[in-house]
């Protein structure tokens, strides 16, 4: 496809994308086994040589970026670098922009609906909530979709006014406490605004109000799709993809002295930051998979990334469960395991068991939408 990176998406002849991004299917499903082994390195906690793991699957106490706290980020990422490719889809099969902005709010609902469902198994009262990966998606989704098979400038402008005005916001409101507007705890416009909408307040400073900024996560993964799918070369794609994730990487850790990274509440430097890193991911799954050609390694991730609803529901329904049922019928090991890596096993076998379904989901060409 012959274009310019400013030139919005336009109707293809049906048929001209009949393929789809196996390196999308392949990062998502690295991104949902990761949650499917959620808590896997607990034990080594303190350990003297594996720490390091513990530390990289357990999020920061405030300030500060590790792997597990690009989970969410690359997520909604990913949501946004498939919209572009979705919506020249259902352009090919003759949908209108109208068409398409009402299926955007019915996925929306869906995800609201199943995120509050997951919320509420175990709990013994209705609470709403907004910081769930389910929820911020429907609210981003909905902002995102505006800008959908528009100019990657428009779709860059609606990131950056969201990001700015979201700064602006936390940086100028009467709410701050002494700390200033970056200080951990809930001296803030983001709980001052759930105390007002909810009558509460999330546990660990996490703030609704981040569904703000994780929206212009989405619009900034709408970039990424549109530039792949616009970009006249495989190679265009890298060197763009490239550049996008070391000026996110960048900026990210040029700033945070001043602003932050703390994904609690989505500070915007947190959000450039990590769009670097999740940026950097796509990159490497799109030149192994599209142009190096090298597809057979990643077939156990894309079973899991193309069924990432279902495996978010097996990991968030099933994951607790599946562990109480099987303890006692493996408990037998954990003299010969030991207590750090008895713990280790038991959610590795969850997740063996999870892939199992997912293959079973797969092999009979069953996936789940939202």
């Amino acid at each position: 496809m012959n274009a310019t990176t400013d030139a919005p998406l336009s109707p293809a002849p049906i048929g001209a994308l009949t393929s789809r991004l196996e390196s999308l299917d392949a990062y998502r499903g690295l991104i949902m086994f990761t949650l499917l082994c959620g808590g896997i390195f607990h034990s080594l906690k303190g350990h003297p040589v594996w720490n390091w793991l513990y530390v990289q699957n357990e999020h920061v106490v405030w300030a500060g970026c590790v792997y597990w706290d690009l989970i969410q980020p690359s997520f909604m990422f990913m949501v946004g670098v498939a919209m572009p490719f979705a919506f020249q889809r259902r352009l090919q099969m003759g949908a209108t922009r109208l068409q398409l902005l009402r299926h955007a709010w019915i996925r929306a609902f869906n995800l609201l609906a199943i995120g509050i469902l997951l919320d509420h198994i175990g709990s013994d009262k209705i609470q709403i909530g907004f910081i769930r990966v389910l929820q911020q998606i429907a609210i981003g989704y909905v902002i995102a979709v505006v800008v959908v098979g528009r100019p990657l400038r428009t779709q860059g402008l609606l990131a950056a006014g969201i990001l700015i005005g979201y700064q602006l916001l936390w940086m100028f409101n009467p709410w701050n406490g002494m700390g200033g507007p970056w200080a951990m705890g809930n001296e803030n416009i983001g709980s001052a605004f759930d105390r007002w909408m909810l009558g509460r307040n999330y546990s660990g400073n996490y703030v609704g109000l981040n569904a703000i900024p994780s929206a212009a996560t989405i619009v900034l993964g709408v970039m990424a799709g549109t530039r792949i799918l616009t970009a006249s070369s495989p190679r265009q794609v890298c060197k763009s993809l490239l550049l996008g994730a070391v000026g996110g990487i960048g900026f990210g850790l040029a700033v945070s002295p001043w602003f932050p990274l703390v994904k609690r509440i989505w500070t915007p430097s947190f959000a450039i930051y990590a769009a670097g890193w999740t940026t950097l991911f796509l990159l490497g799954f799109y030149w192994l998979i599209e142009v190096k050609q090298y597809r057979r390694w990643a077939f156990p991730l894309t079973v899991v990334g193309m069924n990432s609803i279902a495996a978010y529901v097996l990991g968030n329904a099933f994951g607790g469960w599946f562990r109480s049922a099987t303890t006692a019928w493996i408990v037998w090991l954990k003299p010969v395991l030991g207590d750090v890596v008895f713990p280790i096993a038991q959610r590795s076998l969850f997740a063996a068991a999870a892939w199992g379904v997912l293959y079973w989901l797969w092999k009979r060409r069953i996936f789940f939408k939202a």
